[in-house]
């Protein structure tokens, strides 16, 4: 499948790469119905790829077709192209928060409890469609031009059921080690 400049995926345009995973790459695409300009996640090698891919590919869809937030990146439209499922989503014009602070330092303290807090209602909604985001770091928080975070890259998302039971396998760690949780890794003090 073209990935190149100028190829078409579905209904849209690539102008060029964004990032690559072992599994997937986001692209920057026009979208001709509108001219606006997305991100295109492309799972790649499409059915070809690992079973675990393909399906943590569709459950990102599934979750963020759930998720309406303004501090979530949102999905516009999901399909398969030549046997490569794809997600169009917003594109966030800014930088990751890693990227951020990499480059300017720590956020003052004051941009750092706005961040935080728009992080907070951003899982809080998640949470509250039943999707837990499982690996929330700051590569995967998106600053806006106005500086406002944007959660991104559900991914590792796991899904519940309306009781609150989980719909994928218990027992498997999942996340940037780094960033997860001790209760998560079974490295609780004491």
């Amino acid at each position: 499948m073209g990935q190149t400049p100028g190829a078409a995926i579905g209904p849209y345009e690539v102008l060029g790469e964004l990032g690559r995973g072992t599994h997937g790459a986001v692209l920057r695409a026009r979208d001709p119905a509108t001219g606006e300009v997305i991100a295109l996640k492309l799972l790649l090698r499409g059915r070809a790829a690992p079973d675990n891919a393909r399906q943590r590919f569709a459950r990102e869809a599934r979750a963020l077709e759930r998720l309406r937030h303004p501090g979530i990146v949102s999905v516009r439209a999901t399909g398969e192209a030549q046997g490569v499922p794809w997600i169009a989503m917003d594109l966030v014009d800014g930088v990751s928060l890693e990227r951020r602070v990499s480059h300017g330092g720590p956020l003052p303290e004051a941009e750092a409890a706005r961040v935080a807090l728009g992080v907070a209602r951003a899982l809080a909604h998640a949470h509250g469609n039943e999707v837990l985001h499982r690996d929330v770091k700051p590569s995967n928080v998106l600053l806006d031009a106005a500086g406002e975070p944007r959660l991104g890259d559900f991914g590792l998302a796991k899904e519940l059921d309306a009781t609150g039971a989980s719909l994928t396998r218990s027992g498997v760690l999942l996340g940037t080690p780094g960033y997860c949780a001790p209760e998560q890794t079974g490295s609780l003090p004491g």
